[in-house]
């Protein structure tokens, strides 16, 4: 057949280049997506409208003149020509047919309200697109009603009658169970109801066209691991860590606590489903134990796969790191990572290798790459931001794993930062899909907010189990006293600060401050009190991923081997990070982050007692919002209560609720977000909900090979796929007034890529705030370990 010549069948998609005369037939495509998410739909208990969203999605691609449209753009690329400037629309088409079911539904008395029924036109017509709002799609739909143009409604009924003749059913039978299921739900419950329909339809109607077009990366995406595989595996892994302390006469309080928690979340996974509290002082091994319930726990309710869930990357990189090696045995897509940091220079590398075990490499990353797109896989390590984002969402490729987190065990690693005006809508999302959808949620941190109950500053969960009694939670933390904490009278400036750590009998000290501009004013004090340069390290977010791996790299050779070391950091080391220092000074912050901050003290038990020094600067910032807030109650909370409270878990359940005060509920995005979920604007919805509260902008930065990545792209002139997560290590992000008042330090090199063309320091990063050098930059640049080359 020529390829300017309609195909005898209409069609859902042109030919792939590979295969130039093999077309994808329209109703081989619309069955296929049909059963799709008919099938991803059952755990919705909504099989049959999923169907019927699978079967109509692509409906619009009856019309004639879209099948046009298909023939010349295989054409213009058979030719190298030019493709259509406007592409036909066909998603509109399958959204009325819906609306239209829906009317007629209600005027059988199949439903009370046309409403029940007319959001199914919203994800139909949102599958390329995005979700809009219900209001829009409605005031758009009048238009294809014939109202106000002819034309459409003409092409419209071609379509119908064309899809009929091809024996597409466009008067469906459907039970009347699938609706009265959905008249028990609230706006809000049909808000995430249509959410995750919306989800079963994307990933099926996305799988069904990777089939046609990409036959090798569809068989990728079959995983031969499973949760089965991932439990046989871990116990045998704890046993040999057991064996390895046991050896090394290393056996502290510290590992005999971890042993008990382990045990109590063995214990606890045999538990109905959830929401459950894990809460384990700093250093008491919660990411082995969180993982070993989740696991057990998921195999035990029959649930699919454990979604593990942190804050930060410097934690989901350690996470990460500490499975890959529990699991080392397994398959290298044993656990998949879905994160802006993962470390793939190895895998996007252009260098060719026949080598098998390159080659395998190469597949293994293809497929995590893969599996990221819609999360079907056993155990997935991500952040809160990509998990939340993505319920809050309205674009097609961000919902698309939606529908593989029911039935799942999601572990939420310190909880504690979630912000305070987000939690109204997240909360009630994590209880909708513990309540519908077969959800167990695990609340995991040493300082457990207060998300219980209902109260006026916070509807909480209703009913939270702890897998560790209360009174064994006390015991840990008496048990865990590792640190004295010290809280000066008076206010220090930088140089009293510098002053005091001579008085200390080490040469190995942790900084931790509120901001990066205080970070770097400590730098300058140390020095300035005769801390040799070359001693003095510093961790922000001034400095690209790749840099801080390195800094850390260098921080914990230093400590094992008693070298001196003087680590100035923001709060990039508060949680997650294995460090171990015999002293602390933490400027004021927050109270969960100062215990955090404490964490990195004498975290094995090897000396009796470390020093952390909760410090308030009189020179110092404070980041805006709720982190000033927090800090103010955090000094009343220590100044009424003391700071030997700080070893009490307790404190912890009086700060937040005071928070929350603090933090009105009803005030904010919390509410907004809400309001917009109740009335179906996806789009609002998706525009209010950010973890993140300030966007910031990417810059490139001139670190390792950066530059040579960047050069390359530049002789280009375009960004391909993959460039941004190649480029992701070498990035620091400025916020949009610093990117705004340093324009002169930054060359937009291709649309939507810029180059750092300032200075970038050794030891600082980012020059921000023009620090000048006072250093050997040579002697900063440690080798890095074959471990993260």
């Amino acid at each position: 057949m020529s390829a300017s010549k309609r195909p005898p069948d209409p069609c859902a998609h042109t030919p792939s280049s590979d295969r130039p005369e093999q077309w994808h037939d329209l109703k081989a495509h619309l069955k296929a997506v049909a059963k799709g998410t008919q099938k991803y739909a059952q755990a919705l208990n909504a099989p049959q409208l999923g169907s019927l969203a699978g079967l109509w999605h692509d409906l619009g691609k009856y019309n004639p003149a879209f099948q046009d449209y298909l023939v010349a753009c295989h054409r213009a690329e058979q030719s190298g020509g030019r493709k259509p400037h406007t592409c036909e629309p066909h998603a509109i088409y399958g959204a009325k047919l819906a609306y239209d079911y829906a009317e007629e539904q209600a005027e059988a008395g199949h439903l009370s309200d046309t409403e029940i029924l007319e959001p199914l036109a919203l994800i139909i017509n949102g599958h390329h697109a995005g979700l809009a709002a219900l209001s829009t799609l409605e005031d758009k739909l009048h238009k294809v009603r014939g109202k106000n143009s002819r034309e459409t409604e003409y092409i419209y009924t071609k379509v119908v009658e064309l899809a009929t003749a091809e024996a597409i059913e466009v008067q469906p039978h459907v039970e009347v169970s699938e609706f009265a299921h959905l008249e028990q739900l609230n706006h809000l419950q049909q808000e995430l109801f249509w959410r995750l329909l919306f989800s079963c339809l994307i990933d099926s109607d996305r799988l069904d066209t990777e089939a046609f077009y990409d036959p090798k990366s569809a068989a990728l995406r079959q995983s031969k691991i499973t949760l089965q595989h991932l439990q046989a595996a871990l116990e045998p892994a704890h046993q040999k860590l057991l064996a390895q302390i046991q050896a090394s006469h290393r056996q502290t309080p510290v590992y005999a606590i971890r042993q008990t928690v382990l045990d109590a979340c063995r214990h606890a996974a045999d538990r109905a489903p959830g929401v459950f509290r894990l809460c384990v002082p700093t250093g008491g091994g919660k990411t082995r134990s969180g993982l070993t319930f989740a696991l057990n726990h998921a195999l035990k309710n029959h649930q699919d796969r454990v979604i593990f869930a942190v804050p930060y990357t410097s934690i989901i990189e350690q996470t990460a790191q500490v499975y890959r090696e529990i699991f080392e045995s397994l398959d290298p897509n044993a656990i998949i990572e879905h994160h802006s940091a993962v470390w793939q220079e190895y895998f996007t590398s252009e260098k060719e290798s026949n080598h098998p075990r390159d080659e395998d490499a190469r597949a293994a990353y293809a497929q995590a790459r893969l599996m990221t797109q819609n999360w079907d896989a056993p155990l997935i390590v991500t952040t809160t931001v990509q998990l939340f984002d993505s319920l809050f969402a309205a674009h097609p490729s961000q919902c698309r794993k939606l529908h593989n987190i029911v039935n799942s065990v999601i572990v939420l690693d310190e909880v504690q930062t979630l912000p305070i005006d987000l939690l109204a809508p997240i909360l009630d999302v994590l209880n909708e899909l513990v309540r519908t959808y077969g959800v167990t949620v695990v609340l995991c941190t040493a300082t457990q907010p207060a998300f219980e109950g209902q109260t006026h500053y916070l509807q909480g969960f209703p009913d939270v189990q702890d897998i560790i009694p209360p009174a064994d939670v006390q015991q840990h933390f008496t048990q865990l006293q590792r640190v004295n904490y010290e809280l000066p009278s008076e206010s220090w400036s930088w140089d009293q600060l510098a002053a005091d750590v001579l008085t200390r009998d080490t040469n190995q000290v942790l900084f931790i401050l509120n901001t990066r501009r205080d970070a770097l004013a400590v730098v300058a004090a140390l020095e300035s009190a005769g801390m040799h340069a070359n001693d003095i390290l510093h961790l922000s977010t001034l400095l690209c991923g790749a840099h801080r791996r390195r800094v850390l790299a260098d921080v914990k050779g230093r400590l094992q081997h008693g070298q001196p070391c003087y680590l100035v950091s923001t709060q990039v080391v508060e949680a997650g990070v294995d460090l171990d220092f015999p002293v602390v000074y933490r400027a004021l912050g927050p109270l969960d982050r100062i215990v955090q901050a404490a964490g990195r003290c004498n975290r094995e038990g090897h000396a009796d007692r470390g020093a952390v020094i909760i410090f308030e600067p009189t020179d110092g910032g404070n980041p805006a919002g709720e982190y000033k807030i927090a800090c103010q109650e955090t000094r009343s909370l220590l100044h009424t209560e003391g700071v030997e409270n700080l070893h009490q878990p307790q404190i912890f359940d009086t700060y937040f609720k005071r928070l929350y005060q603090a933090i009105d509920q009803h005030q904010g995005r919390g509410a907004n977000i809400q309001k917009y979920r109740a009335a179906l604007n996806y789009p609002k919805v998706a525009e209010e909900f950010s973890l993140i509260a300030q966007e910031t902008i990417a810059v490139v930065v001139d670190y390792d090979d950066s530059f040579g990545t960047l050069a390359k792209i530049q002789r280009r002139g375009w960004l391909q796929r993959g460039d941004r997560a190649q480029l992701q290590p070498y990035v620091v992000n400025l916020y949009h007034r610093e990117f705004k008042k340093l324009s002169s330090e930054w060359e937009e090199i291709v649309p939507g890529l810029w180059q750092w063309t300032g200075e970038y320091d050794p030891r600082l990063g980012i020059a921000l705030y023009g620090e000048p050098l006072q250093y050997d930059p040579f002697d900063l640049m440690p080798e890095l370990p074959p471990s993260l080359k």
